[in-house]
C-alpha cells in the first residue's frame, strides 16, 4: 500500500513518527509531506520518503515547474483544474510556486490513501478533497476541533462544507469525534483511536512510593502557555495551598516562554518561591524526569486526551486532570487517577490536599490500576494497528 501523511512538519509528533516507522518495516511505501524541522537521516534505512517543502525562493520555483511538468505529462487532465485552483488561491507569484508544491506533490506520487493529521490543513488545501483520487483519511485533534473552529466562523464554514466529504476520520478521543459531527463529519466513518505511549516508557517508571511530611509535595504539569491549558486556575490553587501552609513545590515544563499574563499572575500572589517554569525539554528527558514528582495535574479547559496525562500513568505517577475533553474515557475518578471540574481552582487545591492525606497503600492502588490502564489500552503497537485497519477499509 502506498500510504501518505501529509503532517507539515518532518520530523513530526512522536505518535505519527511511530506510525511511519511501523508502515514502513511491515513493507508499506510511505511518504511524508512537510517543511524540514530536525533530522531525518533514519528515513533512508527504514524506506520512508520525506517530500520536503523547500523554502529557498530558487528551490520552490524549480520544485513547483518540475512538479507540473511531471503531471503534464502523466495527468493532463487534472492539471489544469488544478493551477487554477492554486492561482486563485494565490496571493503573489512566490505564493503561487510555494502553494504548488504544497499541493502538487501528493498528485505525482500514486497514492492509495493520503492521511491529513491537521484539520485546518484539509480546508487550507481543498485541491485533495476535489482532486485527488485516492481515499481521504483526517485525524480529529484536540485545538483543531474543540477551539478553533468556535472562535473563527469562517473555519467552522469550511469544516462543514468539506467534512462530509472526506472518507475516512481517526478520531483521538470519542468526545472529539461527537464534537467533529457537528460540522459535518460523518459519525459511521469516525474511528477512535486514543494517543498512545511506546511500551520502552514502562523501564522508567517507578515502582516506589514513599510518601514522606518532611519534604515539599513535587507537582508538575506539561503543556505549552496557552489560554486553553488552564493555568491561571492553577496557579490560583497553588495561592490558596500557599495561604494554607502547605509544603509544595510545583514546575511547570513547557515548550515555550511564559505568556505575559502567566509572569503577571506570578507575581502578583507572590509565587516566584514555590513555582518553577523549565523550558525546552525533549520528549525524551521529560519521560526521564517525570518520575521524580509526586503529582501530574492537567488544568486544562479542553483536551483530546493529554500525551502527558498517558506517559504519566504509565510511569506510575498519581495525575489529577480537569474532566476535559476525552479526559474521562481514560481516568476513573479514585480508581486510576482523580478528575476535578474545569475552571474550578477550590475544588483543585481541595484535591491537592486530599492527596497529600492519601495513604501508601491507596496511592499504590491507583498508580497500579493507572499503568495497567495504559498496557491495556494506550500502547502504540495497538494504535498503529487500528490505523492500518483504516487505511483498508474500503468504505
Amino acid at each position: 500500500m502506498r500510504i501518505g501523511i501529509y503532517s507539515g512538519e518532518i520530523p513530526t509528533s512522536k505518535f505519527i513518527e511511530q506510525m511511519l516507522q511501523d508502515f514502513a518495516s511491515k513493507g508499506h511505501e510511505v511518504y511524508v509531506y512537510g517543511t524540514q524541522k530536525g533530522e531525518i537521516d533514519y528515513y533512508r534505512k527504514l524506506s520512508i520518503k520525506p517530500r520536503i517543502f523547500p523554502k529557498n525562493k530558487l528551490a520552490i520555483i524549480l520544485l513547483a515547474n518540475f512538479l507540473i511538468i511531471r503531471l503534464l505529462i502523466n495527468r493532463r487532465y487534472i492539471i489544469s483544474k488544478l493551477l487554477t485552483s492554486i492561482f486563485i488561491s494565490a496571493k503573489n507569484w512566490k505564493y503561487f510556486f510555494s502553494r504548488c508544491n504544497r499541493v502538487l506533490l501528493p498528485f505525482v506520487d500514486n497514492l492509495d490513501v493520503l492521511h491529513f493529521q491537521w484539520a485546518k490543513d484539509i480546508v487550507k488545501y481543498p485541491e485533495f478533497i476535489e482532486q485527488l483520487d485516492c481515499s481521504i483519511a483526517l485525524s480529529l485533534r484536540g485545538t483543531h476541533i474543540n477551539v478553533s473552529p468556535v472562535t473563527d466562523k469562517s473555519l467552522a464554514i469550511l469544516y462543514r462544507k468539506y467534512f462530509p466529504k472526506i472518507n475516512k476520520f481517526h478520531a483521538v478521543s470519542q468526545a472529539i469525534a461527537e464534537e467533529a459531527g457537528k460540522y459535518g463529519a460523518d459519525i459511521d466513518k469516525i474511528t477512535v483511536i486514543n494517543p498512545a505511549v511506546n511500551k520502552t516508557i514502562f523501564k522508567h517508571n517507578n515502582k516506589n512510593i514513599k510518601k514522606t511530611n518532611t519534604k515539599p509535595l513535587n507537582i508538575v504539569s506539561i503543556g505549552r502557555f496557552h489560554w486553553i491549558k488552564g493555568y491561571t486556575y492553577a496557579l490560583d490553587a497553588m495561592s490558596i495551598l500557599k495561604t494554607e501552609g502547605i509544603n509544595f513545590h510545583y514546575t511547570i515544563i513547557s515548550s515555550d516562554l511564559v505568556s505575559e499574563n502567566i509572569q503577571y499572575q506570578l507575581n502578583d500572589l507572590d509565587l516566584g518561591d514555590y513555582i518553577e517554569i523549565i523550558y525546552g525539554l525533549s520528549n525524551d528527558k521529560v519521560i526521564e524526569q517525570l518520575p521524580n514528582y509526586d503529582l501530574l495535574i492537567l488544568p486544562s479547559f479542553e483536551e483530546g486526551i493529554s500525551n502527558a496525562v498517558l506517559e504519566a500513568m504509565a510511569l506510575r505517577v498519581p495525575v489529577v486532570s480537569t474532566n476535559c475533553g476525552g479526559m474521562n474515557e481514560i481516568i476513573n475518578h479514585n480508581e486510576n487517577g482523580f478528575l476535578i471540574p474545569i475552571r474550578d481552582s477550590i475544588k483543585l487545591a481541595e484535591e491537592i490536599k486530599k492527596f497529600i492525606k492519601m495513604s501508601e497503600s491507596k496511592i499504590l492502588k491507583i498508580v497500579d490500576a493507572a499503568e495497567q490502564t495504559i498496557k491495556d489500552n494506550y500502547l502504540l503497537d495497538h494504535q498503529v494497528n487500528k490505523m492500518m485497519q483504516i487505511y483498508k477499509d474500503p468504505n
